[in-house]
């Protein structure tokens, strides 16, 4: 799949979905067509037991291996070897 296509809704507009749909003031097929999100993805979403703001935060691709402050004193070490 290509990696522009993925996630093209807000974060604000999931939340609003799931939430509609998790107390019943509408079901699936018409959040997804009222807050114009995909209804696979809001079905997924829907269907996990976790909080509303956890789901819609999660971030896309593959967890680093690295620690951020790791790869920050590496990268400062190799430019002071050069």
């Amino acid at each position: 799949m290509n990696p522009k296509c993925r996630k093209l809704w807000k974060e604000e507009v999931m939340k609003g979905a799931i939430i509609s749909v998790r107390n019943i003031v509408m079901g699936l097929q018409r959040a997804s067509n009222t807050f114009n999100v995909p209804k696979y993805t809001s079905k997924d979403k829907v269907n996990n037991k976790e909080g509303v703001y956890k789901l819609v935060s999660t971030k896309l691709g593959i967890k680093p291996v690295l620690l951020f402050e790791l790869e920050d004193s590496l990268v400062s070490y190799c430019l002071e070897m050069e």
